[in-house]
């Protein structure tokens, strides 16, 4: 073997640990440091008496044959796959999702269908005759659906999501998010003329049996049986450079001060905080656009039910912007294992900023402003069967893609790969919107960089294809299971 490596990871989400997970493999020194008490990040799984939460829903999907393949002999016997079958409620009717045009047709009042199907197909002849540009996320939904459904369901759907106008918003996640429809297509198989065309959103996930946190820590455990080192609990205060290396990482826990230096650093920690946490100091204009660069923040209420079952959806998704919850997610539809025999539970995801009204608001605050939302859509006894509650919180949990994001990654992205033995991943560490299945993939690449002298750009062009993520007929298939 080459001479033994120590390298320094931050991070313990799905792109540190499979970084971790396959260096110590290869018999190097890892330590990973991680902010919260428990691995997992945003893929974390939480226990609470016989019950297990995730910070909402994250199912394993990927086009990638050998990544699937690689997870799936990991976690052995624990893996189990699960049918998606999840449901839109707009204006007091469940629709499917992703959205689907004879849905929309037969369910919308038979004004807003045929003013939906006029807008239609005037944004459709418009974008043929003249070139429209997709600037905005706005710009992209009404130039492929038409002003009416933009207003009725992207729109509001958007704001709620990230506190900010779609307006303001880039269009690039829209074509890796969201499942195009055609209403021409639909109106004609209505009529007859036309046979049914297949989906192309992926209807199958895999899933492990108690929580998609079983995936980090499945790989945490074999980084500890490789005498790795995770150091739970400890928050990086200073990242000390000399000579375009990073030198020496300073963490805190309660007081207590870890020093760390090796010879390469992964970091998965948020894009901008890491550059803030730099010594001596970033260039003024890089430091300048890192406190620009914001995430929205999540809060979970997660509710106990003394019932078999609230629904048969593994989310529901809640446009309106009355009902404080964006998406409703029953675990119990992912996993059997997640809850009790006759008993159920409930995830409601709010949306929030950090450190703002809905962020600091106590857990019965939120219960009972959610509890009255459910019985205004239609879940009237879920007071009545509640056996307790509790809050999780997800402070980075989506990268905000303002207008100017690029540039601003532009900028940021080659100053950090200026630093010899350093490479940034996942969704957090490049400041990008991607999928559990990508940062796991940035993580083993980030691995191969660290062990074979893998280019940092090959970990660059990870979910950065303008095509949908979860193309059904593109999901790779694991050898033994269904």
């Amino acid at each position: 073997m080459s001479e033994r490596k120590k390298v320094i990871i931050l991070g313990g989400g799905p792109a540190g640990l499979s970084a971790a997970w396959k260096i110590a493999q290869a018999n190097h020194t890892v330590i990973v440091v991680e902010k919260e008490n428990q691995v997992g990040g945003l893929c974390m799984t939480v226990q609470y008496g016989d019950y297990h939460f995730d910070l909402g829903g994250h199912r394993f999907i990927t086009q990638n044959v050998e990544l699937a393949n690689e997870i799936y002999s990991l976690m052995t016997d624990e893996i189990i796959t699960r049918n998606r079958k999840s449901v839109i409620r707009l204006q007091g009717e469940y629709f499917s999702y992703p959205l689907e045009a004879k849905d929309l047709l037969k369910k919308l009042k038979l004004s807003v269908s045929i003013k939906c199907f006029v807008d239609y197909l005037y944004s459709i002849l418009r974008c043929k005759l003249f070139n429209v540009k997709d600037i905005s996320f706005e710009d992209w939904v009404v130039n492929r659906f038409g002003r009416s459904l933009y207003e009725i369901y992207f729109g509001p759907y958007s704001q709620k999501l990230w506190g900010v106008m779609p307006n303001q918003i880039s269009s690039d996640w829209a074509a890796q998010r969201i499942s195009l429809i055609n209403l021409w297509d639909v109106f004609l198989r209505l009529l007859g003329k036309k046979s049914n065309t297949p989906k192309t959103y992926a209807t199958r996930f895999f899933y492990p049996e108690k929580g998609i946190g079983r995936i980090p820590e499945k790989m945490a455990e074999v980084v500890e049986e490789k005498q790795g080192t995770i150091y739970l609990g400890y928050s990086v205060e200073k990242i000390i450079c000399k000579n375009n290396q990073i030198d020496e990482i300073i963490a805190k826990k309660d007081g207590e001060t870890l020093s760390l230096k090796g010879d390469y650093f992964i970091s998965t920690i948020p894009l901008p905080e890491f550059i803030q946490k730099i010594e001596p100091s970033a260039p003024e204009e890089i430091l300048k656009i890192s406190k620009e660069m914001k995430f929205r923040s999540l809060v979970f209420l997660n509710i106990l039910l003394d019932k078999e079952m609230v629904s048969d959806n593994t989310w529901m998704y809640i446009p309106e912007l009355c009902y404080l919850f964006m998406r409703i997610q029953e675990p119990k539809n992912w996993s059997p294992h997640s809850a009790p025999p006759g008993k159920t539970s409930l995830i409601l995801e709010i949306a929030c900023n950090a450190g703002d009204e809905i962020w600091r608001a106590d857990k019965k605050t939120l219960y009972d402003r959610c509890v009255d939302d459910l019985d205004k859509i239609g879940f009237s006894d879920i007071k009545e069967k509640t056996i307790d509650y509790f809050l999780t919180y997800a402070e980075h949990a989506y990268p905000i893609y303002r207008l100017n994001y690029k540039e601003q990654l532009k900028k940021t992205i080659p100053f950090i790969n200026s630093f010899e033995n350093l490479v940034c991943c996942g969704r957090q560490g490049l400041f990008r919107y991607n999928n559990m299945d990508h940062s796991i993939e940035m993580g083993l690449l980030a691995a191969e960089h660290v062990l074979f002298g893998l280019p940092k750009n090959e970990i660059l062009k990870i979910a950065s294809e303008e095509e949908i993520f979860e193309h059904d007929a593109k999901q790779a298939k694991i050898e033994g299971i269904e």
